[in-house]
């Protein structure tokens, strides 16, 4: 964990192409310093490398900063396979460039420290360093002041749920998480569990549909040896997170001693291979991680029903429940138009109690189902609610835009796309709508002057390069 992101870029050089954007990405080295490089349809973009993401079990990811914001390359290497290829979420893009946000739930899990700027996704005011002691063990501050057995965090004394979070942070993925009212992601401290600040919730699929690759946690506790443990069997069972001293065939001993000298298998020096082979992740390639399902061999037989259902992997306090699943569902809903969890969501979203209905994250998601509906003035409304209570949040402001540009009201929609760069400037799209509603007022020189301004703050975009360069 300690190595869960630097500033060294020891990765070799490399060159791939990515066919869906006809492009050509080289990477090489200038001295110490990464240079990562795209060239497509006569344009070409490079920046150094600021960080690199991982430990280099399954590879590294990079990202680039322009002032205090980040952002995630297009090109990762994948040690286990001692490859260069296109980062995952970047494969379908048709004009690949360096522009995928690094929001702070994105790096909470490979930095000590990373708090974005208020209503911002990816500016970062101070350096992002690599998880520490604290991220188990809790805040130092008490230790240092009396350094003595207690007065820090040890995992393996926590209950089950306090215990298996400081693991679940990081190690479950789940569907989707969702922040409850007014926490972020780095509120999280040993000895809570995750749901005082997040509910991760899950999907209950068919095994044959693959794993994700960070699942672990999801796998190990639906395996028979850890449900029949009774919680006894956990991550550090088997992980020493300060060395490599446990050997995993001791711990499967512990409950299967006679399994040799009562003849019921062949005689074995280790169990890994056979029951915890391992798999190709469903969404990273290149890659293959440790099957925690600690199965039989041969074929794999459901351990949950295939419900495909939505569920909290443990539910937040009791008032939270209908807002957070609410929550949940809309997200992973609305991108995959799932009119039956779009209803679900937005039934229990209306019906929640009017001092959550006010919560800014419930507002904007009954106003983005409204809007999809074509109920503006509702939606309107709603985005309006939103930035009220939070005035500062860049999304809100670009969304009450979106709304007003629908109702034609194009004078205040300008005046909140406006408000939108103003707080965050890193994001297009309020340039790409601004520039839209010039060109249909018929002020074609207005709209290349916005996309100039965004070139002010990247100049090396592609996208907007190609309309002001090769549009004028």
């Amino acid at each position: 964990m300690g190595r869960s992101i630097s500033t060294d870029t020891p990765q070799p050089d490399g060159r791939f192409e990515h066919k869906n954007s006809r492009s050509t990405i080289t990477i090489k080295h200038r001295g110490p310093q990464m240079i990562q490089r795209v060239d497509a349809d006569g344009l070409k973009v490079e920046y150094p490398v600021a960080y690199t993401v991982g430990a280099g079990k399954a590879g590294f990811s990079y990202l680039i900063q322009i002032g205090q914001y980040l952002f995630q390359s297009p090109a990762s290497y994948y040690s286990q396979a001692h490859a260069w290829d296109v980062t995952p979420g970047y494969e379908p893009e048709p004009v690949l460039d360096f522009t995928h946000p690094i929001a702070e739930g994105c790096i909470f899990c490979h930095a000590a420290t990373a708090r974005a700027a208020t209503g911002t996704e990816n500016r970062f005011s101070e350096p992002l360093r690599a998880i520490s002691c604290e991220r188990c063990h809790g805040s130092a501050e008490a230790h240092l002041k009396q350094p003595v057995r207690g007065s820090i965090v040890n995992p393996a004394k926590l209950s089950i749920a306090a215990r298996d979070s400081v693991c679940e942070q990081c190690h479950l993925e789940g569907a989707v998480r969702v922040l409850n009212p007014g926490k972020r992601w780095t509120d999280f401290e040993a000895g809570r569990t995750t749901e005082s600040v997040f509910v991760t919730y899950v999907l209950h699929t068919d095994r044959s549909e693959g794993v994700k690759a960070v699942s672990q946690s999801e796998q190990l506790a639906l395996s028979r040896c850890s449900r029949e443990s009774g919680g006894r069997l956990w991550c550090g069972s088997c992980h020493d997170p300060h060395g490599d001293s446990v050997t995993i065939r001791s711990v499967c001993m512990g409950c299967h001693a006679d399994v040799f000298s009562a003849a019921k298998h062949k005689p074995a020096d280790e169990c890994v291979s056979c029951h915890m082979p391992r798999l190709q992740p469903n969404n990273i390639a290149h890659t293959a991680i440790t099957d925690h399902f600690i199965a039989l061999p041969g074929p794999r037989k459901p351990l949950t029903p295939a419900t495909g259902e939505l569920t909290a992997w443990r539910e937040p306090s009791k008032e939270l429940v209908n807002r957070d699943l609410g929550l949940a569902l809309f997200e992973t809903a609305a991108g995959d138009k799932k009119n039956d969890e779009i209803v679900r969501s937005y039934q229990l979203l209306k019906s929640l109690p009017l001092e959550q209905r006010v919560d800014p994250d419930v507002m904007a998601a009954l106003g983005s189902m409204l809007f999809a509906q074509n109920q503006k003035e509702f939606a309107q409304k709603l985005y309006a609610g939103a930035e009220t209570e939070r005035p500062q949040n860049a999304r809100f402001a670009y969304c009450l835009g979106v709304v007003y540009a629908a109702e034609g009201n194009t004078a205040q929609a300008v005046a909140q796309f406006r408000r939108s760069i103003a707080i965050d400037p890193s994001d297009p799209e309020p340039y790409r709508k601004l520039a839209a509603l010039y060109r249909a007022a018929g002020q074609p020189g207005q709209a290349k002057a916005v996309q100039r301004e965004y070139l002010d703050f990247m100049p090396q975009n592609l996208f907007f390069r190609h309309l002001v360069e090769q549009h004028p």
